[in-house]
């Protein structure tokens, strides 16, 4: 979530910042400004804030008690739904865990609504966030149980009211198999008919514990030693026990500082945009558009929002959804022969066979053999700019060329030349 400084009123604020301060309140706690007729129902609890007889605190209790704000978070909505979007605009955060879930709801169907908001407006938590004159903001809270509760906090603080339907809370929408971001079923309907992406899904427990070394042979080219192993234990665990799903838990993989030691630092920003789309989407990229975009990205947002870009799109959620491994793709929209041949080239590479500064991409541009990496032209010999570079290879044809020609029968030479040597000897007798 990003960085916020909190707004605090209190009593010696001035009506002029509280004007200000309310309409923040508004933005926090209904997710809009009132609409014209619902002023009127909240006109004077707006009153008393101005003139400094409420705090904040008070006017909020105050506020989510109005039919502006049960019309539109409790009527016609589940109780965990409502449950979920009151703590993301009063504590600025989703619920934690399902002890938490189970004791809000007991409460509100057993104390009602009021002793609800009561209970968070008057909790220790509440009181040393924000306590009685600061307003309620998206917090980057410390005590998450798992990547995925973070990531579902993330969500919830993105997603406006009716988004996503009045029913079904956000933390369900991964177990009823219903894509975060878009509402859609998980597996897309192009994915049902590829037989390679059905084959490369994750969703039972035993699929999980199969899938991980797949998962780690495809985004670090290897298994984990033994003491990386510590590192990511935890986001191992999550993912074993279906708290996380297959993107998620690859989402908190490539932040790692195991992921990135080894393909973002000490790397070209190319470089690592290139393993990151071999990672992530199963291929290279594109063409030099595509670079534009996401190098912007990379250099203004940084690398969670580069990765962000990459799990968001259409793309992936049409080629691997939440639950597919990613894996190397025979894409249809290569621009060119050439094009298509890079692909190929970077799937077959691994960490750290060209090194971490030259983009297989740019390689060839810069006069350097894929295969071997050694450089394909020569630097020009100085005062002989009139002649062509000469090749590694062609420096070794002329070399085998000059020992034939030491034998005595010229004929004999002349006919066991191929016809390149012949025309590489004419070019020489120039």
């Amino acid at each position: 979530m990003s960085s916020y400084i909190p707004v605090t009123i209190d009593r010696k604020s001035t009506e002029a910042e509280r004007q200000i301060a309310l309409q923040q309140i508004y933005t926090q706690v209904l997710e809009r400004q009132p609409y014209e007729h619902e002023r009127k129902v909240v006109a004077k609890i707006e009153k008393d804030f101005l003139k400094g007889k409420l705090g904040v605190r008070h006017f909020i209790g105050e506020l989510v008690m109005t039919s502006v704000y049960l019309s539109s978070f409790y009527h016609n909505c589940s109780n965990l739904k409502f449950v979920e979007w009151s703590f993301k605009h009063l504590l600025g955060r989703a619920l934690r865990d399902k002890a938490e879930i189970a004791q809000y709801m007991n409460l509100l169907m057993k104390a009602g609504v009021s002793a609800f908001v009561h209970e968070i407006l008057g909790s220790e938590e509440y009181r040393k966030a924000f306590g009685c004159f600061t307003i309620p903001y998206a917090r980057d809270v410390k005590f998450y149980d798992s990547p995925r509760n973070y990531l579902q906090t993330n969500l919830l603080q993105h997603e406006h009211v009716g988004q996503r339907g009045r029913v079904i809370p956000t933390m369900y929408w991964q177990q009823l198999g219903l894509d975060c971001e878009l509402g859609s079923c998980v597996l897309p309907e192009e994915m049902m008919h590829d037989a390679e992406a059905v084959q490369h899904s994750v969703h039972s427990a035993t699929e999980r514990k199969n899938a991980l070394a797949q998962i780690y042979a495809q985004i670090f080219e290897r298994q984990p030693y033994e003491f990386e192993r510590k590192e990511i234990a935890q986001l191992e665990q999550d993912f074993l026990v279906g708290k996380a799903d297959v993107r998620h838990f690859l989402g908190e993989l490539v932040m790692s500082k195991l992921y990135l030691n080894s393909f973002y630092n000490d790397c070209s920003n190319l470089k690592f945009m290139e393993f990151s789309f071999k990672h992530l989407l199963g291929r290279t990229l594109h063409d030099q558009e595509e670079i534009s975009i996401y190098t912007d990205v990379l250099t203004k947002h940084g690398v969670a929002a580069f990765f962000h870009r990459i799990f968001d799109s259409e793309e992936y959620r049409k080629a691997f959804g939440c639950n597919t491994v990613p894996y190397a793709r025979h894409t249809q929209f290569h621009d060119s022969p050439r094009n298509y041949l890079q692909s190929e080239l970077v799937q077959h590479e691994l960490l750290g066979q060209h090194g971490k500064v030259v983009p297989t991409l740019y390689r060839q541009q810069l006069g350097m053999d894929d295969e071997t990496s050694e450089v394909i032209l020569n630097e020009a010999p100085k005062g002989n700019k009139g002649k062509e570079p000469v090749s590694r290879s062609l420096n070794e044809e002329i070399e085998e060329l000059l020992q034939m020609l030491q034998n005595s029968d010229a004929r004999q030479v002349l006919q066991s030349m191929n016809e390149n040597q012949r025309s590489l000897l004419r070019n020489l007798a120039k």
